[in-house]
C-alpha cells in the first residue's frame, strides 16, 4: 500500500487546506486587513480609546481613594486632638485648675459641639467657677409635704440634651427656658451651662451663617452673662458690632463708614447682613462715596487716593475713569511756553565821518624846457603821519549827531603813502604840512598860492 501512495493523493488535501481559510485572507492580505471591513488605523484608534478609558477610570478611582484616605486621616488626627484636649481638661478639673479646664472644654465645644459629655463637663466647671457664697438659713421645722413629681422636669432636661447634641440650638434654648419656668431650682448650674452653650453657638451661627448680626450679637451678650466667651465668639461679636456701627454712617458720613467697614473687611471680608452686602463691598462703595465727597470740595489729591483704594478692592472701569480725572486735576500738566521769534529790530549804524585825506599829488607833467634864469622852488616831502590812538566805540543812537564846527576825530588814521618824487616842474603847488594828526587843513587854493 505504501507503494501505491504517490504525491497525487496529497493534492486534494492541499486544496482543502487552502479553501478552509475563514475569510479567504492570504498572507499578502493579512498585512492590510485583520477583519474584513476594519482597517488597521481604525483598530489602532479603538485600542487607544480603550486604553485611555481604562487609565481615566483608574485615575479617578485612585483620586477618590486618596481623598477618602486623606479625609479619614485628618478626621482621625482631629479626633485625637480633641480627645487629648478633653482628657487634659479632665485632669485640670481634678487638679483644681478650673479656669484652664474651662478653656480646654470650650475649645472642644467650638470644634465639635456634639462631642459626647462636653456640655456636662462645662456645666460642672461653671458651677464651681461662678458659684457665690450664700448664707445658710437656720434649720426650721418644715411641715411634711408630698414629694413633688420631678418626671416632667427631668424629661425636659433630657430633651434639651438631645437637641443640643443634634446642634438644634434654638430648640435647646426653648426647652431649657421651659424647664427653668417649671422649676427654677432644678440643677441650676447644669442648666446655666447648657444655656451658655446654646446661646453661644446660636449667636455665632447667626452672625457667620444666617446674616442676622443683631440677633447673633444679642445671643452672645446673653451667653457672656453665664460665662466668658471664647476667642471665636468674641471675634464674631466684635465683627458684628463694627458692621452695625458702620451701617449707621452709611451714605451720611462716608469717612466713618470707610473706617468701620475697613476693619471688618480686613478680618471677615465675606461677613454680610440681611441685605447680602458683604463687608468688602460695603468698604469699596464707601471709598467711592468718600472720594466723591472730597472731589466736590476740590480736594482732588485725597480723592485720587480713595479711588485707588477702591480699585485695589475690585477693578471697575467707571472708578478708573474717575481716578484718572482726579489725578489730572490733582497734578495738572504745566503749560509749555511757546517762544515766537520776533522780527529783528533795525539797528542804526552810524556812518563813519569822512576823514580829510591829503589830496593825491598830480602826476608831474612831462619834462619841459626851463628857461634860463628861472628859480625852481625846492619840493618838500609830506611828513609821515603817526598812528592815532584807538577810539572808544560810540553807542548807537537813533538821533543824528549834532553839527559841530570842531574837527572830527577819525576812528582810524588813514594810511598815507609817500608821494613819488617828482621832477622839477615850474607849476607844482606847494603841499602844506598838517598842524596835527587830528586836524587837517584844506589845501590852499590857486589864488592863495
Amino acid at each position: 500500500m505504501m507503494e501505491n501512495f504517490d504525491q497525487t493523493d496529497t493534492q486534494p488535501l492541499e486544496n482543502e487546506l487552502e479553501d478552509t481559510s475563514p475569510l479567504g485572507i492570504n498572507n499578502a492580505g493579512a498585512q492590510k486587513l485583520i477583519f474584513r471591513g476594519f482597517p488597521l488605523w481604525l483598530v489602532g484608534i479603538l485600542a487607544v480609546f480603550v486604553i485611555g478609558f481604562m487609565l481615566t477610570v483608574g485615575g479617578v478611582a485612585g483620586y477618590q481613594s486618596g481623598k477618602q484616605y486623606l479625609n479619614n486621616t485628618s478626621s482621625n488626627l482631629s479626633n485625637q486632638s480633641l480627645q487629648e484636649q478633653y482628657d487634659l481638661g479632665v485632669q485640670n478639673f481634678q487638679a483644681g485648675e478650673y479656669e484652664l479646664a474651662l478653656q480646654r472644654f470650650q475649645y472642644v465645644l467650638t470644634q465639635d459641639p456634639g462631642y459626647p459629655g462636653i456640655t456636662d463637663r462645662i456645666a460642672d466647671v461653671m458651677l464651681i467657677v461662678y458659684a457665690t457664697a450664700t448664707p445658710i438659713p437656720q434649720a426650721t421645722a418644715i411641715p411634711a409635704t408630698a414629694t413633688a413629681d420631678m418626671r416632667p422636669v427631668e424629661e425636659l432636661f433630657n430633651q434639651a440634651q438631645i437637641k443640643i447634641n443634634n446642634q438644634d440650638w434654638s430648640g435647646g434654648i426653648d426647652t431649657l427656658l421651659a424647664l427653668r419656668k417649671a422649676d427654677q431650682n432644678y440643677q441650676v448650674a447644669r442648666v446655666d451651662g447648657l444655656l451658655y452653650i446654646t446661646h453661644r453657638n446660636r449667636g455665632v451661627d447667626k452672625i457667620l451663617n444666617q446674616r442676622d448680626l443683631e440677633g447673633g450679637n444679642y445671643d452672645l451678650a446673653i451667653a457672656a452673662k453665664f460665662g466668658p466667651l471664647d476667642r471665636e465668639a468674641n471675634s464674631a461679636r466684635e465683627w458684628a458690632r463694627l458692621y452695625i456701627i458702620g451701617l449707621s454712617f452709611w451714605e451720611v458720613h462716608p469717612e466713618q463708614a470707610v473706617f468701620y467697614f475697613g476693619q471688618v473687611a480686613s478680618s471677615a471680608p465675606y461677613l454680610s447682613d440681611a441685605s447680602g452686602w458683604t463687608a468688602t463691598e460695603r468698604y469699596r462703595v464707601a471709598l467711592m462715596q468718600f472720594a466723591g465727597f472730597l472731589s466736590n470740595r476740590g480736594n482732588w489729591c485725597a480723592a485720587q487716593q480713595q479711588y485707588e483704594l477702591a480699585l485695589a478692592v475690585r477693578p471697575d472701569e467707571n472708578v478708573q475713569a474717575l481716578a484718572e480725572e482726579a489725578a489730572i486735576k490733582c497734578s495738572p500738566p504745566t503749560p509749555t511756553e511757546i517762544i515766537t521769534e520776533l522780527p529783528p529790530t533795525p539797528s542804526v549804524t552810524e556812518a563813519a565821518p569822512p576823514t580829510n585825506q591829503i589830496p593825491p599829488t598830480t602826476q608831474a607833467p612831462p619834462d619841459t624846457e626851463i628857461p634860463p634864469g628861472t628859480v625852481v622852488p625846492p619840493t618838500t616831502e609830506a611828513p609821515a603821519t603817526t598812528e592815532s590812538p584807538p577810539t572808544t566805540e560810540i553807542p548807537p543812537t537813533t538821533e543824528p549827531p549834532p553839527e559841530t564846527t570842531e574837527p572830527v576825530v577819525t576812528t582810524e588814521a588813514p594810511v598815507t603813502t609817500e608821494p613819488p618824487v617828482t621832477t622839477e616842474s615850474p607849476d607844482v603847488p606847494e603841499i602844506p604840512s598838517p598842524q596835527s594828526t587830528r586836524q587837517v587843513e584844506e589845501p590852499p587854493t590857486e589864488e592863495s598860492s
